[in-house]
């Protein structure tokens, strides 16, 4: 809602910024011509595993920035659940070339979708800075250089769910309805083995038996009735099978799904509510839920176990994305597939 401005306000500014002590200025964000923007590499760019690539940002919005950091994250990859270091990929300052950009490696294992993450810090001025999120993000198509030579799967075969999996790592999954990942992997000519798992890394997938596993295009299987299957995999040109075998409570069970709203726009400063109760167990049971966010510079979220989780909508200078992925279970251990919810915050 747009709320005109007063005299009022216009002093009350004024009075703020003469107050401010000598060499901070007030940081008003929203139409004050400061953004955060990177100009290179453009969005849906290809680039190759281990390529260095130069990242700017643009000019115009380097006022009062003392640093900018870079992140790679895999697709859908749980921020909340990975290290921050771990995914940092550079630090810069004014006087790297280009000013807060630089050289970065593209990681030699990336394959598919891969983001890019830039976050800038900007010198004083902001009140209460910890609630500013000055970052933008671009997503980049990775293409391994080297051939595909052969598909493997890192996991005893075959793939034994149940009381059919001894002391493997599935021992414990004694349900219908269960999602697990597919561990499937490309060994490509370099010498590197890379993960495949994800459909933008260009692998399809079919189940030969549809009533004992599902799959779905990102490999995420789901376990819907005791039996044998083969679960054939295609990229590149190349292709591997991996027989599973299911052996769990064969109770029936449908399996719950996962509903995390429509995607919306708020306001800076708003506390937003992540609201998952339009999830549904088709047996009417209860369910657990799980909120982890993938896209957007990282915010505190609280409560991400529950059906509301909640967090602070940042500062921002530009209208930016938070993207959030929801899962459910039901009382019976029975998993959705992820569902996905995009939060527009606006200055």
């Amino acid at each position: 809602m747009f709320v005109p401005c007063t005299y009022y306000d216009v002093a009350s500014r004024v009075l703020q910024f003469l107050a401010l002590p000598l060499g901070m200025s007030l940081f008003l964000g929203g139409g004050n011509g400061l953004a955060f923007t990177i100009l290179e590499p453009a969005n849906s760019s290809t680039f190759h595993s281990g390529q260095e690539i130069t990242v700017r940002l643009d000019p115009q919005d380097l006022s009062n920035l003392i640093r900018s950091k870079f992140y790679w994250y895999h697709e859908h990859e749980d921020m909340l659940l990975e290290s921050i270091d771990e995914n940092l990929a550079r630090v810069s300052t004014q006087s790297d070339d280009p000013p807060f950009g630089g050289t970065i490696k593209i990681p030699e294992t990336a394959i598919g979708q891969l983001r890019l993450l830039a976050v800038g810090e900007r010198a004083g001025g902001q009140f209460h800075e910890e609630k500013w999120a000055i970052f933008d993000e671009v997503f980049l198509a990775i293409e391994p250089e080297a051939e595909l030579i052969e598909i493997d799967f890192q996991t005893k075969k075959p793939l034994a769910f149940g009381r059919a999996a001894a002391a493997t790592v599935y021992d414990k999954v004694d349900f219908l309805g269960t999602i697990a990942e597919l561990p499937v992997i490309g060994i490509f000519a370099d010498g590197i083995t890379r993960p495949i798992r994800s459909q933008s890394s260009g692998t399809t997938y079919q189940s030969s038996n549809e009533k004992v596993v599902l799959i779905n295009p990102d490999g995420l299987m789901q376990l819907v009735g005791n039996g044998e299957t083969t679960i054939m995999v295609k990229n590149r040109g190349k292709k591997a099978s991996l027989a599973v075998i299911v052996e769990v409570r064969d109770e029936p069970n449908e399996s719950p799904v996962a509903d995390p709203g429509k995607n919306t726009s708020v306001q800076s400063g708003a506390r937003v509510q992540l609201n998952a109760l339009r999830s549904f167990d088709p047996e009417g049971g209860s369910l657990q839920y799980y909120w982890s966010q993938i896209g957007g510079s990282n915010v505190p979220l609280l409560d991400p176990y529950s059906a509301k989780a909640s967090f602070l909508a940042p500062y921002v200078e530009e209208t930016r994305t938070f993207r959030f992925k929801l899962r459910v279970t039901d009382i019976q251990g029975a998993d959705s597939f992820p569902a996905f919810i995009d939060i527009n915050v606006e200055p």
